[in-house]
């Protein structure tokens, strides 16, 4: 089994590794084991990891190597990262958007990074301030044309930049409709007890999406997983339309009930 950069983090993460990797980096002994496996069995590659314990992918493979896997290291720039990486904002026409206070409120900030998306210009760059590397929304974003590198300030400042790589590519917003159709409470009735249901509001960003993610890896085929939420969770959507789910919301006194179902 050779582990390169795109490989799963759940082919080396086990009862017998988890505590090796902790002690790799600082920044993954900050984890909590629990926190660890919901990484790996949310479906986290190994560049995504490394940036986490902020090292190079090629610096954590070498430490997977020494743990006794059979490695390939990466000989071309990460798809995320640019010639830019690192430069001083001076060099860059620079759009900035601090997070940090939408986060601390508990809203969520999708939209307002959408919007500046939008509006950005072909020779700008919009730098996001966040208290943690916003991986889904790279991911989200890479799909839409976008590069993207993250400079970090301190263990609770990141500032992830992302400029436009591919400008053939459509940038407007995409519109996340649900994918299930008729009443919320008789779609849910059909189950039966064929449901699992989770509560991830008193978590912080980004644990409800891991959490949630892992819950799906173990929910049998036929069954339904009941989430309740404080908010539609916009960089989860992307994720289940690539995994094949199919999802229904319902808004309970400005909180959301959130059903997700395999194809």
């Amino acid at each position: 089994m050779k582990i390169t950069k795109d490989s799963k983090i759940e082919k080396f993460v086990s009862k017998d590794t988890v505590n090796q990797l902790k002690e790799l980096s600082t920044d993954f002994q900050k984890l909590d084991i629990w926190t660890i496996e919901k990484y790996a069995s949310s479906g986290v590659d190994v560049k995504d990891f490394a940036k986490i314990g902020k090292m190079p992918t090629n610096v954590f493979l070498k430490q997977i190597e020494n743990l006794g896997f059979e490695v390939e290291y990466e000989t071309i720039p990460s798809d995320n990262q640019i010639e830019t990486q690192g430069v001083s904002d001076d060099n860059l026409n620079i759009v900035p958007l601090d997070v940090r206070p939408t986060i601390a409120s508990g809203s969520d900030p999708f939209g307002i990074i959408m919007q500046a998306i939008d509006n950005l210009k072909d020779n700008e760059t919009l730098k996001i301030i966040n208290v943690f590397v916003p991986i889904p929304l790279i991911n989200v974003l890479k799909g839409r044309g976008f590069k993207s590198w993250t400079n970090t300030i301190s263990d609770k400042e990141y500032h992830t930049y992302f400029t436009k790589a591919n400008l053939s590519i459509e940038t407007k917003t995409i519109e996340r409709k649900e994918k299930t159709e008729g009443n919320f409470d008789d779609k849910l009735a059909s189950f039966g007890d064929k449901m699992k249901e989770i509560d991830v509001r008193h978590l912080e960003m980004p644990e409800p999406m891991v959490t949630i993610l892992s819950e799906l890896e173990t929910l049998p085929d036929d069954y339904v997983l009941l989430v309740n939420h404080k908010k539609i969770p916009q960089f989860l959507l992307p994720e289940l339309e690539t995994r094949n789910y199919q999802w229904m919301s319902k808004d309970i006194a400005s909180e959301y009930l959130l059903f997700i179902v395999f194809k």
